[in-house]
């Protein structure tokens, strides 16, 4: 099985965290401690990747991208459920034990409110008048 190819933080030995200027500085440090046209081709290549925003966003979704759900939750309860929670052989409870439905609880919750024999007054400074209509220009 062939190695994996190091990623460009690898490369010039910063994390994913590092600041533009923190990118650069570490080009400048491998590209001194390179040795041979490939190290420092690997090198460059690993800092243009990095320093334009988009390649760099998309190098990172791809490489810490999350792992599939399905197969996270199985390896999270791999051990969990062994066991089953309820026999097979027994029988399911009937549903009239699990829900109790009582016609005054259901009236009681669903009836509607008394009316109010109070009215209630609107203060004056909210009432209607002509003067909140905006002015009209009506042609002659």
């Amino acid at each position: 099985m062939p190695a994996a190819e190091p990623s460009p933080y690898d490369i010039l030995g910063i994390t994913p965290a590092a600041t533009p200027p923190e990118v650069h500085a570490a080009y400048e440090r491998a590209l001194a401690a390179a040795t041979g046209a490939p190290a420092r081709e690997a090198c460059t290549t690993a800092y243009l990747h990095l320093r334009n925003t988009g390649r760099r966003l998309g190098a990172d979704i791809l490489e810490y991208a999350a792992p599939d759900p399905s197969t996270t939750a199985r390896e999270a309860f791999a051990g969990v459920a062994e066991q089953r929670f309820l026999p097979q052989d027994a029988p399911a409870p009937p549903i009239t034990t699990l829900v109790v439905l009582r016609r005054s609880t259901t009236a009681e919750d669903h009836r509607e409110p008394p009316p109010t024999d109070t009215t209630f007054a609107t203060p004056a400074r909210f009432t209607a008048t002509a003067e909140v209509l905006p002015p009209v220009d009506i042609p002659r």
